[in-house]
């Protein structure tokens, strides 16, 4: 009975000390093999918005990653699906998740006491210029869920330029005027703005970078530049378009252009202009 119990006690020892160089246990965190370089964040946090969109952002130096899942719900989430908007950057180069050429998924294993658990991959992100990147042995251990938390109105003013805000556009040859107008901010290091305007049955959602210059510039289902159409919460990702950003007002965060896109479920959106604030 000795025997056993000291072999026992071995054999979990040994496989304690080989976890424990995996997973800090009881700690959070965030790594992965890139292009078969270990990648560990120092930075990690998980995010909640009131919509159950759900941010993973991980930082460590000149790197950062970060991607969107649509929902807390445990199990698999596939690129182009429920998971969204990848990106990873490297020496102020990004890659981004492309429609039918990125494969990867995110696999939630667990949810307990506000804190996420899971493990993922993405295979072939590319860059502007068609260069791509992979992940391997991705995971993350019990990152704290914390809230998305817009700034609280009484210590700091609504931007008038929001108060203010317009969008209107052609969906299939119906204008559409929105009357719901807001937006948000998300990524570590190259930081991009969100807008995104409703009426009662519709709903458009544009992203650029938030240093983004006046000029002209291609909109697809993610990266940089994206754009959604929704109906009825039926949501549809930019097969293509174009975005013009027309001013640019940093300093007042005062933003206006105009954007066309078609979505992959064939809704053709046309004259399109915006006045916004963020």
């Amino acid at each position: 009975m000795t025997r056993i119990t000291t072999l026992f006690v071995a054999v979990f020892c040994l496989i304690f000390t080989s976890c424990s160089t995996d997973i800090e246990i009881n700690n959070p965190a965030l790594q992965a093999k890139v292009d078969g370089e270990i990648f560990r964040s120092s930075f990690k946090k998980a995010m909640i918005h009131n919509d159950g969109t759900l941010i993973i952002t991980g930082s460590e130096g000149d790197k950062s990653i970060s991607f969107t899942i649509a929902s807390t719900k445990m199990g698999t989430h596939k690129v182009g699906q429920t998971l969204r908007d990848v990106n990873f950057q490297k020496d102020q180069t990004k890659f981004f998740a492309q429609n039918q050429e990125t494969e990867g998924e995110v696999i939630i294993t667990e949810i307990y006491n506000n804190e996420i658990s899971g493990k993922f991959y993405f295979k072939d992100l590319k860059d502007t210029n068609g260069n791509s990147t992979s992940f391997d042995n991705g995971w993350f251990y019990r990152l704290p869920i914390e809230a998305a938390v817009i700034e609280d109105i009484v210590t700091q003013e609504i931007n008038p330029c929001l108060l203010n805000a317009s969008l209107t556009a052609m969906v299939d040859g119906y204008e559409m005027i929105t009357d719901d107008h807001s937006t948000g901010a998300f990524g570590v290091g190259n930081v991009s703005i969100l807008i995104k305007a409703t009426n009662l049955e519709n709903e458009i959602e544009i992203v650029f970078p938030a240093n983004v210059s006046p000029g002209t510039y291609s909109l697809s289902g993610s990266g940089d530049y994206s754009a959604t159409f929704s109906k009825r919460k039926d949501k549809s990702s930019a097969l293509g378009g174009t975005l013009i950003i027309t001013e640019h007002n940093i300093d007042s965060q005062c933003i206006s252009g105009s954007f066309e896109f078609e979505t992959r479920s064939g809704v053709q959106v046309s004259e399109g202009v915006f006045d916004f604030g963020y």
